[in-house]
Order: C-alpha cells, then sequence, then structure tokens
C-alpha cells in the first residue's frame, strides 16, 4: 500500500508558509507563548524561535518538544529587534507549511 501525503498541512492557529500576520512584539515586554499539539503519534513538533529565546520550565530555551494532545506554556522576553522565523524543526512540517514570521520592534 502506497499512502500519499501531499495534501496533508501543519499549521499555526490555521495559517500556512507565513501568512499569520499580527505577531508584533516590542524588545523589553514580555510575551507569553501558548502551545498545544494536535494530531496522532506521528505529529511530534519541535516548536524552535530565531533570534529570542524563551523561559519555559525554569530554562532558557529557542526549542522545546511538544507532543501530540499536549500543551506547554512559554515566556519570551524578546531582546533582539528585526523579523523573525518561528517553525517546526521536523523538516517534514516545514515543507507541509509550519511556519510563521514574528516581528520585535524597539
Amino acid at each position: 500500500m502506497i499512502v500519499l501525503l501531499n495534501n496533508l498541512k501543519h499549521s499555526i492557529n490555521g495559517f500556512l508558509y507565513g501568512n499569520l500576520k499580527g505577531l508584533n512584539m516590542k524588545v523589553g515586554k514580555k510575551v507569553r507563548w501558548y502551545m498545544m499539539g494536535m494530531g496522532t503519534e506521528a505529529d511530534i513538533h519541535v516548536p524552535h524561535w530565531h533570534g529570542n529565546v524563551l523561559l519555559s520550565n525554569g530554562m532558557r530555551l529557542d526549542t522545546i518538544q511538544l507532543l501530540p494532545m499536549t500543551m506547554a506554556t512559554s515566556d519570551m522576553t524578546p531582546d533582539d529587534p528585526g523579523t523573525w522565523l518561528f517553525h517546526c524543526s521536523v523538516n517534514d512540517h516545514i515543507l507541509a507549511g509550519i511556519l510563521i514570521l514574528y516581528i520585535v520592534t524597539q
């Protein structure tokens, strides 16, 4: 049996390939990220933030692990202005659309 996954997509808040708008934040202002993993045992996500780090479970990280049917809350106090990529580090998930840009301004 051959399974084709051509139309399988992964999204962030229902948006694909960088189309989520409004993720604007300011340097030094705390931001809380709420994440939820959906899907089956094949849908292990590894969210990764470029340019800034999070405080998650008492650790400073730029990547966390998000298993199916789990939730995570992480805090970020951005200190590096710019337009940054946020994506799942699983290559198939990136190709299926799970990436966005977030903007940090002074």
